[in-house]
């Protein structure tokens, strides 16, 4: 099964959760589409060219870059912006609010998905799968989009917790994605190379200078660390907490439904643990939500020990999660639904697959689509529904 070979094989469509009036108020409201560019890049073009601050455009959360994303973003009506429109992104009047919009402020995602390269053999199992869903719901896993920030499974955020400061700041300054642009990659291997005297390299990304310049003034990689950019640093707590989450989720199911109706889907940082079908009994084995880890939390004793065989596996307490007095930063309790059920769900017919017929074996498509509830992933969907 082959996801997102087209822009327009993964649509997705913020769903607002305030009101949009067509009667002139302090923001206006624009419908935002883009593909093959993410959000910051995308409000980052805007605010370029038209010539507003950055920090004045609203948005509500994050799409993703590989699909056609409709978002819904805020610009003050003083500057009396009517739309754009570029190679990757046009804005879209809509109407006015009184509010600017915040992180956070939708009610849900609706998915409009195709997915290719389907094998006939397979379609049943396909089918089966989608009824279930409806009863069975999808566990509510963080999926790998969550974890760009965490290159060659290097959480930079447990780094943190372990105090192991100069690794932190070593990954931040010299880890790279191959689809970073090639003069950060070379910026980075030129602070790697010079990594035992950082006073030798020249630095042009004004971002990594702060952070090498707190190092030489102190020789404190821990003061080095908290000149990495804030938005990065609750990036790299929120992924190693959410990645915890899943590995807590994991044991819930592994001890709570028959070991026959489990099956793992690999994932970018390891792999995750889903259902084929779950039991009324199994279902009432599951708690409704399970909470984030922070030092803070509260949690009953059977939680307790979930978390505690998480974190024995990572060398960690609970206790270790306090961090904020030395960084600045700090780990947040939330509870997180447990079970997903997507919303409007829908399967519709397999066809012939235009893109990956090959010879006389003949391949299919389907198209999928449902509503998801904010901070939940579609790609968690296809993974229980396809399987991989």
């Amino acid at each position: 099964m082959k996801l997102k070979q087209l822009p327009a094989d993964f649509i997705v469509e913020e769903i607002p959760d305030y009101t949009i009036s067509s009667e002139k108020d302090e923001h206006t409201i624009f419908l935002l589409q883009k593909q093959e560019i993410d959000t910051f890049d995308a409000l980052r073009r805007i605010a370029q060219q038209l010539r507003l601050s950055l920090f004045e455009v609203g948005y509500a959360g994050l799409k993703d870059k590989h699909a056609v994303a409709r978002q819904y973003i805020s610009i003050p009506t003083r500057y009396n912006v009517q739309g754009m429109k570029q190679d990757s992104l046009e804005l879209t009047f809509v109407g006015y609010s009184r509010k600017k919009i915040k992180i956070g402020d939708l009610a849900a995602n609706r998915f409009l998905i195709i997915a290719r390269d389907i094998q006939k053999n397979e379609l049943d199992d396909i089918s089966l799968r989608a009824k279930t869903i409806a009863t069975s719901g999808v566990p509510n896993y963080f999926d790998s989009q969550r974890f760009g920030s965490v290159i060659d499974k290097v959480f930079i955020g447990k780094e943190v917790i372990l105090k192991n400061y100069e690794k932190a700041v070593k990954q931040y300054l010299t880890a790279y994605q191959k689809s970073e642009p090639k003069k950060t990659k070379n910026e980075k291997r030129r602070i790697l190379s010079c990594w035992n005297d950082l006073s030798t390299v020249r630095v042009f990304n004004k971002a990594f200078s702060l952070v090498i310049k707190e190092y030489l003034k102190t020789k404190d990689y821990c003061a080095a660390y908290q000149k990495i950019p804030a938005h990065l640093r609750e990036m790299y707590v929120n992924a190693y907490q959410s990645y915890l989450w899943n590995e807590c989720v994991k044991t819930i199911l592994r001890s709570s439904v028959e070991k026959k109706n489990l099956y793992s889907v690999e994932y970018s940082i390891g792999s995750l643990t889903f259902f084929t079908n779950l039991s009324e009994q199994e279902r009432g084995n599951i708690p409704r939500t399970f909470l984030t880890i922070s030092d803070q939390m509260t949690v009953p004793n059977d939680e307790r020990k979930i978390i505690e065989s998480v974190l024995a596996k990572e060398g960690l307490m609970v206790a270790d999660f306090k961090i904020e007095d030395e960084t600045g930063n700090f780990f947040k309790t939330r509870a997180r639904q447990v079970l997903l059920f997507p919303q409007e769900f829908s399967l519709g017919k397999p066809e012939q697959d235009e893109l990956n017929r090959k010879g006389t074996s003949e391949r299919y498509k389907t198209k999928v689509s449902f509503s998801l509830p904010k901070g939940s992933y579609a790609t968690v969907v296809t993974k229980r529904l396809f399987g991989h």
